[in-house]
């Protein structure tokens, strides 16, 4: 059986069921475009390896990405061609290497950053600065404001809410994304029916440092807290950009910086981990394992052990 023939029968098969359909379509182009030929024979370490390489280089695909990008495309493969074998397709697995995972991020903002980037989102930049530490000392509004940019950055600051979910609230019930329930205080992040994903959505408390802002934006937006026009839009970038650069802060900085750091911050306030778990959607391992050091009582006992005799 072809590669190309397992990648057919994985989008008409199995795809349509799947929460995000449309990125198996986004997957399979750059995998045919390197093993559609082939048959699954082909899949090996090399030939694997050989792919990431290619879109690491540009030659697949439009531009160059990054290996985690690969590493998600070559998982589609994987995940067809294990649902070819289970569908009796295949006579034996055919197993997928893939690139070594980068390491969890660790990069969060500080609270004097995180009130430069929303100054940036509303147009806000340093107009002067100390002639000896090069900090600034005075801020003015130069350029036009992005309203619903602030909205987008406040609403993951202080609820740790994932990009696209952001984008998809609403003031009302719906199905396609999430919403805030102002008069029951609870924020949906996943629509009426929708479908769980690996990535969790679970409803929770709207914080009290947002609610005043929510109650505000309800006033002035018709749709959703993040609309421009009166319309939601698909994708945070160009004014996400243009925010960080007035900020002054660096390219490391993306929208999924602000769920790093709403879970910083609810650590470093000692916010037990259970509950940062559930308010962030994230398991306790990964709380434990990348956002653990920033608990007070991190390792605590380890660090009164020698304490007296």
């Amino acid at each position: 059986m072809s590669i190309a023939d397992v990648l057919l029968f994985y989008g008409t098969e199995r795809a349509p069921s799947m929460a995000h359909p449309e990125l198996v379509g986004f997957h399979t182009v750059h995998l045919l475009e390197f093993f559609g030929s082939e048959m699954c024979s082909f899949v090996d370490g090399t030939s694997c390896r050989g792919y990431v390489a290619a879109r690491l280089a540009g030659k697949i695909g439009r531009r160059a990405v990054k290996a985690g990008t690969a590493g998600r495309e070559l998982e589609t493969l994987g995940a067809a061609l294990s649902f070819a074998f289970k569908e009796k397709k295949l006579v034996v697995p055919v197993p997928v290497t893939l690139p070594q995972k980068s390491a969890a991020r660790e990069r969060w903002l500080t609270r004097s950053e995180a009130a430069g980037l929303v100054a940036g989102a509303l147009g806000i930049t340093a107009t002067a600065f100390d002639v000896e530490t090069r900090k600034p000392v005075k801020w003015g509004r130069l350029f036009r404001p992005s309203y619903h940019v602030a909205r987008f950055i406040l609403i993951g600051l202080y609820s740790g809410t994932r990009h696209e979910a952001i984008l998809k609230l609403r003031w009302g019930v719906n199905s396609s994304g999430g919403w805030i329930d102002l008069e029951n205080d609870i924020l949906y992040r996943r629509g009426q029916g929708e479908r769980e994903t690996n990535k969790r959505r679970p409803a929770v408390p709207i914080p009290e440092n947002l609610r005043p802002h929510v109650e505000r934006w309800r006033k002035i937006t018709v749709m959703g807290p993040v609309e421009y026009h009166g319309r939601l839009i698909a994708k945070e970038r160009k004014g996400f950009a243009r925010a960080r650069e007035l900020a002054g802060l660096g390219e490391d900085v993306t929208p999924h910086i602000l769920k790093h750091t709403c879970i910083t911050w609810m650590m470093q306030r000692g916010v037990p981990i259970w509950e940062v778990a559930g308010f962030s959607g994230t398991s306790e391992k990964i709380i434990r394992s990348v956002y653990g050091h920033h608990h007070p009582e991190h390792l605590s006992a380890a660090k009164q052990r020698f304490r007296g005799r």
